[in-house]
């Protein structure tokens, strides 16, 4: 019958479709009970490092996410690790560990609390800082914006609004001068991605709104800023070394034999991983022109954390645990561990030709069980990588120590140093003390 052929010439296209899907488009899985994590070997010249932001671990802060956090249900942020006034004893901890470099932010709100007013002792603070890293031989590596931004900024609206992006490269034009004869590796901004989906279609992050729409006009508009903030600091120190961290999440299949699953996974890949890598080597996103952005980084930062199996129903919450493959481990945040992914993810960001620096990788952990292991498994990742010829200089750890986890609040604990908030002691977990021994086995 005509209808039988019909049925089984479009069963047989949509398998052959799904065949080719399957093999163009792999999600690998290793058995590490077979690889040795006992021998990572990094090429000389490596650079070792742990990461933090501002509004994690500073303490009393007041900017765009304080005043988030007075919502109900939300976590307040209070003291966090009070680093504004222990960071001379956080230095002593880098030390201890031995790293190369530490990748931390500057609070925009502490520099600029009143519009057009800035605050030089806060600057001044941030100077010694620097100062400090220099002398304990750390290369210090600042992140310019990393979620979170005066409250004054937040009232005109942000990142949303065209007109607002001049204020975020004020800021900018601002500081650089007092650091740049000093610090040469410089993040605009922290994962567009990520900023402008959590807090514009999601709703967890501030300002908490909920339209796709918005979050991608937000998105464009932080790679126009740090485009032009590219350029203009490019402009006032040309030996600067100056990219921005993108969050790469692998969105694979649910079910790899669902069309539909593909489709979705196609879709969310483009959105969160393509269109950022697109503006950054055409100069075009979304379908359209962005000023100014195509060729405006010297290196492209990596945060790498996981994939995602998506399906068209996944729920727009980071509040349940996702899906994950029957033979996967699943952390404390609720996805899997998946080192392999860092894989294709360096492949991604290897389409536009720069160093990639691995600007985050971490694991929430508060037992410390998993992160060895984790860890290891990364950094064998990357050392296959170099080997292949990818371009990989750096790797951050995330995070140095416990601190306030965003949308997740104090129930996250990411730190290399286990942190008691009660008394702001810090301790160094069994996951440091391997890291530890890895930098210094690589610096003999």
């Amino acid at each position: 019958m005509e209808w039988t052929s019909g049925l089984l010439l479009s069963l047989g296209g949509y398998l052959l479709i799904v065949t080719l899907l399957h093999f163009l488009f792999p999600e690998p899985h290793l058995d590490w009970s077979k690889v040795n994590l006992d021998n990572i070997a990094m090429p000389e010249g490596f650079v070792w490092g742990v990461a933090t932001a501002s509004h994690q671990i500073e303490g009393d802060n007041t900017n765009n996410w304080t005043q988030f956090e007075q919502r109900e249900g939300k976590q307040q942020s209070g003291k966090a690790c009070d680093h504004w006034n222990l960071w001379a004893k956080d230095h002593e901890l880098l030390s201890q560990l031995g790293v190369d470099s530490y990748r931390f932010s500057i609070e925009w709100s502490r520099i600029e609390p009143v519009q057009g007013e800035w605050n030089e002792a806060a600057i001044e603070v941030y100077s010694q800082m620097i100062d400090s890293l220099i002398a304990r031989g750390i290369e210090p590596m600042i992140t310019l914006h990393h979620f979170s931004h005066p409250v004054w900024f937040e009232d005109l609206g942000g990142f949303y609004h065209r007109e607002n992006l001049v204020y975020f490269q004020n800021y900018c034009k601002k500081l650089f001068p007092y650091f740049s004869s000093r610090v040469t590796k410089w993040c605009t901004v922290n994962e567009p991605d990520v900023f402008s989906i959590m807090g514009y279609h999601m709703g967890m992050f501030p300002p908490g709104q909920r339209s796709p729409i918005k979050a991608i006009r937000v998105m464009k508009n932080v790679m126009i800023a740090h485009g032009e903030v590219y350029h203009e600091l490019k402009q006032m120190s040309p030996e600067s070394y100056i990219g921005l961290a993108k969050n790469v999440t692998i969105f694979d299949p649910y079910r790899r034999w669902n069309l539909l699953h593909w489709l979705t996974s196609f879709a969310i890949n483009y959105i969160w991983n393509g269109a950022i890598i697109s503006a950054l080597k055409k100069g075009r996103m979304y379908g359209v022109s962005v000023k100014n952005v195509k060729n405006s980084a010297d290196f492209i930062g990596l945060n790498y954390y996981t994939h995602v199996l998506t399906s068209p129903f996944l729920p727009q919450t980071t509040e349940i645990d996702l899906p994950s493959r029957t033979h996967e481990t699943v952390t404390e945040f609720g996805y899997p561990m998946y080192a392999e992914g860092l894989e294709r993810a360096s492949k991604w960001l290897g389409k536009l030709n720069l160093p990639i620096e691995i600007t985050e990788n971490g694991v929430a952990d508060k037992e410390d069980n998993l992160r060895p292991k984790h860890l290891k498994r990364h950094l064998w990742i990357i050392a296959k990588l170099i080997k292949e010829g990818v371009d990989i200089k750096s790797y951050y750890h995330w995070s140095l120590m416990d601190n306030f986890e965003w949308a997740e609040g104090y129930t996250m604990r990411f730190g290399l140093y286990h942190v008691d908030y009660e008394t702001q002691t810090r301790t160094l977990r069994t996951s440091g003390k391997a890291y530890q021994s890895i930098i210094k086995r690589h610096q003999k």
